[in-house]
């Protein structure tokens, strides 16, 4: 099963684990720290203990008692200890160093890592962007192809008699390029813009009623309409949904139809624009036609 990996995902993971490192390492240096200083303080007091017995056994005026074999046991004893302690107190300050250089090569590495973390952050900040950036680029592309389809091209796939054609091409002057146009269907996939154009329609309907006095210009535009709905719940694709887009209308005349043309134009697409759209080029007229690619 496929998984869903961040590519920053790596360098957290190990930031973090070096960060739980130096805690460990920093917990550890207090604890030998606080021993080691222990450590001092039993040898400091076993020397003041040495020390004052020695003064005492200085201080005697009576000897051969047992306060005198007690003080010189004591004395005795010191030597041994002392070396005894002195090794502790070595082992734990070896240790504390060894702490001490692990920490510093910790903070190395986490300061190269976090350092890499950033610029890899950047980088994918970068990526991000671009791609942002250029499927901007792609779907504003895309949106421009459709409406230049919807508005020059699919109206003149209709002959003069109100058939649609199954195809039609368009070469350039200097016969190099052709584009040519495959449209067997169309269809409203914006349900929404649709219904908004069928709004706009009603509200034509309301102002134009068919009458005897309808002006020439507006009857037209009012039986062409009519043919446009199918028991006015939806748009009926063919001859004439395309004769009504490609109709040049008045805003300021006609406003409620102009933006369902509009919407229209928007509503309407090819269901695969690759596989009715072909686009060709060619080095000379004598040559033959080669595809360019499209997506």
């Amino acid at each position: 099963m496929a998984t869903n990996k961040d590519c920053s995902g790596g360098f957290k993971t190990r930031v973090a684990t070096l960060v739980r490192e130096v805690g460990r390492n920093k917990r550890r240096l207090s604890k030998l720290s606080n021993q080691e200083r222990r450590s001092r303080n039993i040898w400091a007091k076993a020397y003041q203990a040495f020390m004052k017995a020695s003064d005492q056994l200085v201080g005697l005026t009576v000897h051969h008692t047992k306060k005198e074999g007690l003080i010189k046991r004591k004395m005795s004893e010191w030597p041994s200890q002392s070396i005894r302690l002195t090794k502790v107190r070595d082992a734990l300050r070896k240790q504390i160093e060894e702490v001490e250089d692990e920490l510093i090569k910790l903070g190395t590495k986490l300061a190269t890592l976090t350092e890499q973390a950033s610029n890899e952050g950047k980088n994918v900040d970068s990526i991000v962007t671009q791609v942002f950036a250029l499927n901007e680029t792609v779907v504003q592309a895309s949106t421009a192809r459709e409406e230049c389809l919807s508005r020059n091209v699919f109206p003149r796939l209709l002959d003069g008699e109100g058939n649609l054609r199954s195809q039609i091409s368009f070469t350039s002057a200097d016969g190099l390029r052709r584009v040519v146009a495959m449209v067997n269907t169309m269809t409203i996939v914006r349900g929404d813009l649709a219904a908004q154009a069928k709004t706009e329609i009603e509200k034509f309907f309301s102002r134009f009623q068919e009458t005897a006095e309808m002006d020439r210009v507006v009857k037209p535009l009012y039986d062409l309409t009519r043919q446009l709905l199918v028991e006015k719940i939806d748009f009926k694709v063919g001859p004439d949904l395309y004769r009504f887009i490609a109709i040049e209308l008045d805003p300021q005349i006609f406003p409620e139809l102009a933006l369902a043309q509009k919407l229209l134009r928007q509503s309407i697409r090819s269901e695969k624009t690759n596989s009715y759209i072909r686009i060709y080029e060619r080095k000379s007229t004598t040559d033959n036609w080669e595809s360019v690619t499209q997506s």
